[in-house]
């Protein structure tokens, strides 16, 4: 992109956007005043990340504002809404086990490593068997359903509970043994206790005990007793950080030269209910003021905060945030940085804590921008193409038999996969197994929808920097010639999986790439995702219509090894997916094998 007349940019308060050759916001900021701010984008001293950005951009647009404060919100509003790639991009650390409650007519109760906001999560605990003991305790106080859809739906059609319901540790909801109105309370309690209010329930429990004691009901005061066990050690998971049962958020910063590591610690009634660990990747990590609000709102749109949150950075526009927060949630909340007492020994604890995530990151080079980008432009270099393939599309054909016959696109924007803009094809030009006939169809209908003037698709309108062909020099030619058809300026490449060699086009000897290196694994790793797409679908397709009859025209399966297979697996979604061990267990070796190659190709 051009640098800008400044004369065309406005001296207002306001955000401007960079956008890409698809009109589409490629970052948005904010600035007091846009003209002094925008040209400094266009300095032959910028960083790389601002180089790059301005280099793909097509186009800058602005919206002014009454003032800094009404930019900022605009900011946060078009981020949350478009989600630039160059923005501020939170990546959560979801490796850490979380208590769930699904967000259904009858809540269930669960350990999930992967976080949705339409539920409620509780955590994370440290490691995995913290949780679940954690849930097993509760369980026998708030008996809430944990079992699965298909379990519970299966239970409402049989009429009868399982197991569950007749130890106490499940309140019976597919049977109506309860109503809708005492399970949400018991769900309420769940919730309740894991947001900090278990000191509450244990005292309860504490008084009535003591009352049954003193009443001489002593097999009343060891059931109370035995519950107050189960509070206290489901509790043991929430550390104790303040003795006098302060509430607060502990935000704590560790600022990188490539990136930016979050800790933030919820804590009520002096104990930790929960923590949100992120890391973000801002166009300028220096430039912290720029970001930290948009890191406040974030954090506090999905988490409700306490009264008073503590930050360990100064960062302008805090009476905007604490307006927009305390707005959102209905009460008073107040943005510090303390500088003494044990407010800032709490801070001193998140900021370690994100320093401790940073040692992680740096494990995970591979998830940073810079990184990739260096990838990227070592496949360039090493497979002498014209251009850093900044976009990747890998195809790959799947033809488990002559019906069922499916292609894959897959895409790797700046070094990861993108699986909304994964597109599949079912092949219907002609009948019976070609692959290479196969793939000219995909690439044609794929490029078609490409040079398509109003085509509305994100991405089929979007040229790849690079197209991958999981297959040889057959699979190439066939490409080749789709792309030559359509007069496109597209570098194409092929990977064999037998030497993994690629090769390209007008050229008589393989690329043969270190096996260690970052470009290989790049390629190996969107053609094996290529690959899994394509079989997903005709998998898919292949079960679609599939019944307990249809196993037995698997030449060599018969009536009793299909009997068996249907008992061990329930049902045939879960025998496609069955791997080829797992299928051992239960039926003879030569069986295995046609069943597993029915589902997933050759052996």
């Amino acid at each position: 992109m051009q640098k800008i007349d400044i004369k065309e940019i406005p001296t207002s308060p306001g955000i401007y956007i960079f956008k890409d050759e698809y009109e589409e916001p490629l970052y948005v900021g904010k600035a007091k005043n846009l003209r002094k701010r925008v040209p400094s984008y266009f300095r032959e001293k910028s960083s790389w990340k601002i180089k790059r950005l301005v280099a793909e951009s097509k186009d800058l647009s602005f919206v002014v504002s009454k003032n800094e404060a009404d930019a900022l919100l605009a900011e946060y509003s078009f981020i949350q809404e478009y989600k630039p790639k160059y923005n501020v991009q939170f990546k959560d650390d979801k490796s850490y086990p979380y208590v769930t409650l699904s967000n259904e007519e009858w809540p269930r109760a669960y350990i999930s490593r992967r976080i949705s906001q339409r539920n409620k999560n509780f955590g994370p605990f440290p490691f995995i068997g913290s949780a679940r003991r954690s849930l097993d305790h509760l369980i026998n106080i708030f008996p809430v359903r944990t079992c699965s859809k298909n379990v519970f739906e299966r239970h409402q059609k049989l009429e009868k509970a399982c197991l569950l319901y007749d130890i106490k540790k499940c309140a019976g909801p597919c049977i109506g043994a309860i109503s809708e109105t005492d399970y949400k309370e018991l769900t309420a309690k769940l919730e309740n206790f894991y947001s900090g209010k278990s000191d509450q329930y244990i005292d309860e429990k504490v008084n009535e005990m003591m009352t049954f004691s003193k009443n001489q009901e002593y097999e009343k005061a060891q059931q109370a007793k035995n519950i107050i066990s189960h509070l206290e050690n489901a509790r043991t998971t929430q550390t104790l950080m303040v003795a006098d049962k302060k509430s607060v958020d502990v935000v704590g910063i560790d600022i990188s030269n490539f990136d930016v590591v979050i800790s933030c610690l919820l804590i009520r009634n002096g104990r930790i209910i929960g923590e949100v660990k992120k890391t973000l990747e801002p166009i300028d990590t220096e430039q912290y003021e720029e970001y930290l609000p948009q890191i406040i709102l974030s954090i506090f749109s999905e988490n409700q905060p306490s009264d008073e949150i503590l930050v360990s950075h100064n960062f302008p526009f805090v009476e905007t945030v604490q307006k927009s927060l305390s707005e959102k949630w209905d009460k008073s909340i107040v943005l510090k940085t303390p500088v003494k007492g044990w407010k800032k020994d709490l801070l001193e604890t998140a900021i370690l804590d994100a320093k401790e995530i940073r040692r992680v990151v740096n494990f995970r080079r591979r998830t940073d921008l810079e990184f990739r980008s260096q990838s990227l432009e070592q496949l360039r270099n090493n497979l002498d193409l014209k251009q850093i393939p900044f976009r990747i599309e890998a195809f790959d054909i799947s033809n488990l038999g002559a019906e069922y016959r499916a292609g894959s696109m897959v895409v790797m924007d700046d070094g990861i996969c993108k699986p909304s803009m994964y597109r599949k094809f079912h092949i219907k030009s002609f009948t019976g197994q070609d692959d290479f006939k196969s793939m000219e169809e995909v690439l044609f209908r794929r490029l078609k929808r490409l040079i398509k003037p109003d085509e509305k698709d994100k991405s089929f309108k979007r040229k790849p920097d690079l197209i991958l062909i999981d297959g040889g020099k057959g699979q190439l030619s066939s490409a080749k010639s789709v792309i030559d058809h359509f007069e496109l300026d597209i570098e194409v490449i092929g990977l064999a999986k037998k030497f993994e060699e690629i090769f390209k086009p007008n050229r008589k000897d393989p690329f043969i790439l270190d096996k260690s290196s970052e470009s290989m694994f790049l390629l190996q790793n969107i053609r094996d995702e290529a690959h899994r797409f394509a079989i997903t679908e005709n998998r898919r397709l292949r079960i679609k219509n599939f019944d307990d009859q249809t196993l037995l025209s698997i030449n060599g399966v018969g009536v009793k090894s299909s009997d068996i297979l249907l008992k061990r697996f329930k049902d045939v979604s879960r025998l496609s997916k069955a791997t080829y061990e797992e299928l051992r267990e239960v039926v003879s070796d030569s069986i295995a094998r046609k069943v597993y190659s029915y589902f997933n190709g050759d052996f």
